[in-house]
């Protein structure tokens, strides 16, 4: 097959289809792992490197014995070995002397791989059974004339799901890397020259270089602080663009008597905080800028009624508000309030989302295209181009971190002067704000309604399985109560696996204390309307009990369920634990959440554990975790949709981001 000629205009944007050697499975397991570009291709970085500098005769690697070292020799005898275990063994041998390596894995693939009269270089940790011998060393093919490794530190890259189905393994990402290196030519300027002589930076080519192929991993140190400063200051551009994208002409829209009619029909008084909120956000809507905040708030604290006040002054002036929720069944149930809350007033709503007729959808659509459908509550089908509006005025979205920055500016798109307000239950700490959301003007709830009870939370080691069970079983049947059984997944591992899965917790939960008890099950995988079914029934009380994922983490309003059990609690973030418990604290009564951990847990994730029985603030408890677990695992960023950062680090690079932000304004003010 002809050589495949460089194309000169390779640049960080072509497709990873251009590098040699990239047939059409291996590319689509590269675009399902988030590799589609040239670019995306030079920012998979190696997670660690194979220190291959150190080549020693083979009559001297006993003074590497529990060691890593690289020799190069001659094969002179190969043999498998049957047995209980069978391997392939190959002598390896020098001037100095022969050793054994082998392997037991891949038999027939070193058959092949591996013949008599090769000269090969072999990287392993040295051991001694009889003489020295490693076991599944690293090995290649070199020339007659090699004294080392054509690259002294080997990189070792992550590996995704979809690259192993196709056989895609490190010595092909590495080959394909390597040549996207050695002949990339076009590299874009991100940085200005000012700041690169400034901060003495080395060229982003050179930087790339030395990441996948170090003169010496100890000396990254300055190729990483460039490839740091760069994303970040990529990221401040973004966070400037989207504000200045949304700094657009709005509607000037007021409540008019709609807010005290409102008020007046609900069965409950705002609070301070929700009046507080409200009043800036009904102030965003009178002024001629378009709105574009984020309402932020604990658990429980009524962010939701907020957000549909926020939506007044749009249907007070006869134009049409979008809601967007992220599952079928917390739009469902948004959808049920809204529609209560518009009773009093003469403004239908209706439900998009997957799933529903054709006759349906067509209905919906024809509605909100003339304007005569005022309200609408849906999920991603929001997004569709079939979707157009009238005369859009507010666009709500609900549980925003779930949705990516771009589907965000997707639905804002439909009509560029409505207002636009994104809700999240995920406190986020004060480090992070700015960073996250810079596009964002920020305005929280911190306080709950009064009445509502703060969540009493306790540890139960699995011994005491038993005892809870009794507890939640006499609470079910004598108090009227209901209760959420939650499992970190929905399928089991293997034998050993002390995970637990909502299947196995299911039918568990079929001895014992609790066998009598009607009990229903819900995870991601159910089709959408089983999924809603399933929620209403756990609501009208005809199940008690709900086995069920992280699905319920936001939006589940059942205010009977009063009691919560989730397994393996050590492995949740503080502030996941902490919005997962806020779904028993709903009503007047008491809630109990019951954290059930292995036997025996490490002091960190008991400490960590003990902090949230103790803790019930979740603006302290965001902080609390962003301390311990790192920003990902607190305000989900990598699903935010932002740039991923590969390099830099939202906490400990705080102080850097805020110098980078503070350049950009003196440069954009000169």
């Amino acid at each position: 097959m002809p050589r495949r000629p460089i194309d000169n205009r390779l640049d960080f944007l072509s497709p990873v289809s251009l590098v040699p050697g990239l047939g059409p499975k291996r590319i689509a397991a590269l675009r399902q792992s988030g590799i589609e570009t040239i670019r995306d291709l030079l920012y998979h970085f190696p997670r660690r490197y194979i220190d291959r500098s150190n080549v020693v005769p083979i009559g001297g690697i006993g003074s590497c014995l529990g060691a890593t070292c690289c020799v190069i020799g001659t094969v002179t005898r190969t043999r498998v070995e049957r047995g209980r275990t069978a391997r392939f063994r190959a002598q390896i041998t020098d001037d100095t002397g022969s050793f054994e390596a082998l392997w037991f894995r891949g038999i027939p693939y070193f058959r092949k791989a591996i013949r008599t009269g090769q000269r090969v270089l072999l990287t392993g940790t040295v051991s001694r059974y009889g003489g020295y011998q490693m076991a599944h060393p690293l090995v290649e093919s070199v020339g007659p004339n090699a004294t080392g490794p054509a690259i002294a530190f080997l990189p070792r890259y992550p590996l995704t799901e979809a690259m192993r189905e196709v056989n895609f393994q490190q010595r092909s990402l590495q080959k394909s890397i390597a040549w996207v290196v050695n002949n990339l030519k076009h590299y874009p300027e991100v940085l200005p020259k000012k700041i690169e002589r400034k901060k003495g930076f080395p060229p982003l080519s050179e930087c790339l270089r030395q990441i996948h192929m170090p003169d010496n991993p100890d000396g990254l140190d300055r190729y990483l602080s460039r490839l740091r400063y760069e994303e970040l200051y990529q990221l401040a551009l973004t966070l400037r663009w989207s504000r200045r994208k949304f700094a657009l002409p709005g509607r000037v829209m007021r409540p008019g008597a709609m807010a005290r009619t409102l008020e007046s029909h609900l069965p409950f008084v705002l609070t301070g905080e929700q009046n507080k909120a409200l009043r800036v956000l009904h102030r965003d809507a009178a002024a001629k800028t378009r709105m574009h905040r984020l309402l932020e708030g604990d658990v429980g604290s009524g962010k939701t009624v907020v957000a549909f006040f926020a939506c007044l002054p749009a249907l007070n002036e006869g134009m049409q508000v979008a809601w967007m929720a992220p599952t079928e069944v917390l739009a469902q149930q948004t959808y049920d309030r809204v529609c209560a809350w518009l009773k009093p007033f003469d403004v239908d709503a209706a439900l998009l989302k997957g799933g529903i007729s054709s006759a349906d959808k067509g209905k919906i659509l024809k509605g909100l295209s003339s304007g005569n459908l005022r309200f609408v509550v849906g999920t991603h089908a929001l997004l569709q181009p079939s979707v157009r509006f009238y005369r859009l005025g507010m666009i709500v979205i609900d549980e925003q971190h779930r949705f990516g920055a771009g589907q965000r500016l997707q639905l804002a798109e439909k009509d560029p002067a409505s207002d636009f307000l994104v809700m999240s239950a995920t406190p986020i700490p004060q480090t992070l704000a700015r960073t996250l959301y810079g596009d964002l003007e920020v305005i929280a709830i911190r306080s709950l309604p009064e009445g509502r009870q703060p969540v009493s939370t306790h540890i139960v080691p699995e011994h005491r399985r038993g005892d809870m069970e009794t507890y939640l079983a006499r609470e079910i049947t004598g108090g009227g109560r209901q209760a959420f059984y939650l499992a970190p997944r929905i399928e089991g591992g293997d034998a050993n696996d002390q995970v637990k899965d909502v299947h196995a917790v299911f039918d568990g939960l079929g001895q014992g204390p609790l066998a009598a008890i009607p009990r229903d099950l819900i995870h991601g995988r159910m089709a959408g309307e089983e999924k809603v079914n399933t929620m209403a029934r756990f609501a009208r009380g005809e199940t008690r009990v709900l086995v069920a994922t992280t699905l319920v983490e936001v939006g589940i309003d059942v205010p009977n369920a009063t009691m919560m059990v989730i397994e393996n609690a050590e492995r949740f973030g503080l502030s996941q634990l902490h919005q997962l418990r806020g779904r028993v604290a709903r009503g007047a009564k008491q809630g109990y959440c019951f954290l059930l951990t292995a036997e025996t847990i490490d002091d960190l994730a008991r400490e960590r554990l003990e902090k949230l029985c103790a803790t019930h603030d979740g603006f302290a408890i965001a902080d609390l975790d962003l301390r311990l677990r790192g920003p990902g695992d607190v305000v989900g960023f990598r699903q935010s949709g932002r740039q991923d950062l590969k390099v830099a680090d939202i906490v400990r690079d705080a102080d850097l981001f805020r110098e980078i932000q503070e350049e950009l304004d003196r440069m954009l003010v000169r």
